[in-house]
């Protein structure tokens, strides 16, 4: 994955459906609205970009118990706006606390619920440490 395929969290974006074109046909970037960049920002998260059904949301920094509940109310959101594959990108993590890691449980029951997937990748090896200490593992394999 590489970073100039993700569009990042701007200060201001304009509303998605905006007429806003995209670069490339099959990978759209998401742009939020000025008030939902700053909830993702402030959940951790630094790009999301979405292919159909499939969603790529890159974290950054650390993902803290105080980011966790903010983190779980965005990836629901993704998942009840019709997101059924997630691909969570960590490699811009600097700590992932076990409330942060936690997150990634409810956002796969979710996922699971409407025949969805979800993926960890670029953990880095205190992160990925966490993954499987929680039992999460196999997710960022």
């Amino acid at each position: 994955m590489q970073a100039s395929d993700h569009a990042p969290v701007p200060d201001h974006a304009p509303v998605p459906g905006s007429g806003t074109a995209a670069a490339h046909p099959h990978k759209t970037p998401w742009l939020p609205s000025p008030r939902t960049a700053r909830r993702l920002r402030r959940a951790g998260i630094a790009r999301v970009l979405v292919t159909g059904c499939l969603v790529r949301v890159s974290l950054r920094g650390e993902i803290t118990s105080r980011q966790a509940d903010s983190l779980a109310a965005q990836l629901r959101g993704l998942v009840q706006d019709g997101c059924r594959h997630l691909i969570v990108d960590l490699s811009e993590v600097t700590y992932l606390a076990r409330e942060g890691a936690g997150v990634f449980f409810g956002t796969l029951r979710a996922l699971r619920e409407v025949g969805g997937s979800l993926a960890v990748r670029g953990a880095c090896p205190r992160s990925a440490a966490t993954l499987h200490c929680l039992g999460m593992g196999r997710l960022a394999e």
